[in-house]
């Protein structure tokens, strides 16, 4: 998109996104929803709304859309890239008696779930739902309730999804159709052939969770023992560039934001995702509601209107990334999944004790990471 476009679709932001135009005299202007015009006039009261998010620049991008949208309100914008900073901040705050920021959008869900609420950080998000074009459940895969990955249920909503692929193939020495699940990666053909991030951490420990969900602990031994991978302690790079130049016919980790670099230049336009509902999974970029709020309208104004379809195309094309709503394109087509298909969601908290236990058991296996 050119600069010109962009700014003619910013221009009608406010239009898009909420704020009703004044109709002419003796015209009828467009229908008024009580609920969403009373949100905006408390939030304009209020004037200032403080954010939290990871470091990206989609999100920088979507608070300009958000101060088009509502000029009265001020948005102070902090982006951190370590749970760990973030949470030491909010602490001290909530120790002085103050509450650290409104809401929290694409932080660390694990971190959120644990130490945050721990801390009593979160207020319950559901109750503040109130547009009626958010809290339709046609619009959200599964519906807007399976959207929220904390136990109870109220708190932490998965706005995204995602499906990371576990595995990709070099279609120049294997063809995507020969392995369609992950059985077919158990094939004595393979052993030694498969390249993979370390399954004890991060992205190799969700897949190794999500097929041991399925076919159970002895499945992943006999994938990350048996078969004799080669792992690497490295990150998406240290397997995309092997699988595309042919070294390996399989990988186990690669990412769309490092191969399709790669692709641009030529390189890896044979690699394809496999599609293994046993083995791949879907990472929550969640929506959270500060406690006590210093702008609690505001807080309210910005969870209604960041999970609207107009606000959810503009995030997730500013991220890469593909929205739960399933009224907005995806923005990554290399992580759609198979409609209907169930995929392991390591960021739900009711999965936290399976994949430590999926970690305690390839420790065992492979010994400590």
């Amino acid at each position: 998109m050119d600069r010109r476009s962009w700014l003619r679709g910013a221009a009608l932001a406010p239009l898009a996104l909420g704020a009703l135009p004044a109709a002419p005299a003796g015209a009828q202007g467009p229908a008024s929803d009580p609920a969403r015009d009373g949100l905006a006039a408390a939030a304009v009261a209020e004037g200032a709304l403080s954010l939290l998010t990871v470091v990206g620049r989609g999100y920088g991008s979507l608070v300009e859309r958000f101060a088009l949208a509502f000029p009265g309100i001020a948005v102070a914008h902090r982006a951190e890239s370590s749970a760990s900073a973030w949470l030491a901040s909010a602490r001290g705050d909530r120790g002085a008696g103050a509450a650290p920021f409104d809401v929290a959008l694409g932080v660390q869900v694990d971190r959120a779930l644990t130490d945050g609420a721990t801390a009593g950080l979160w207020a319950p998000l559901r109750p503040q739902l109130v547009r009626a074009d958010v809290l339709d459940d046609a619009v959200w895969r599964d519906g807007l309730q399976a959207r929220f990955v904390d136990a109870a249920g109220d708190s932490c909503l998965a706005w995204s999804y995602q499906v990371f692929h576990a595995f990709a193939v070099n279609t120049d020495l294997v063809p995507a159709e020969a392995i369609g699940g992950v059985e077919d990666l158990l094939q004595p053909r393979w052993r030694g052939r498969i390249l993979s991030l370390d399954p004890r951490t991060g992205t190799g420990l969700a897949a190794a969770a999500g097929i041991a969900r399925r076919w159970g602990e002895d499945a992943v031994g006999r994938l990350f023992g048996d078969q004799r991978p080669v792992i690497v302690a490295g990150g998406p790079g240290d397997v995309a560039g092997p699988l595309a130049r042919g070294q390996y016919p399989i990988a186990l980790g690669v990412r769309p934001k490092v191969l399709d670099p790669l692709r641009a230049q030529g390189l890896g336009r044979q690699v394809r995702y496999l599609d293994l509902p046993d083995a791949d999974f879907v990472p929550a970029s969640p929506l959270l509601l500060c406690d006590r709020a210093p702008h609690p309208a505001a807080a309210r104004l910005f969870a209604n209107w960041v999970l609207t379809q107009e606000a959810q195309t503009h995030l997730a094309g500013g991220l890469l990334t593909n929205s739960a709503r399933t009224d907005v394109h995806p923005a990554s087509p290399d992580e759609i999944g198979a409609p209907g298909a169930a995929y392991y969601e390591p960021d739900r908290e009711t999965n936290f004790p399976h994949t430590a236990a999926t970690r305690t058991f390839l420790r065992g296996l492979l010994g400590p990471a």
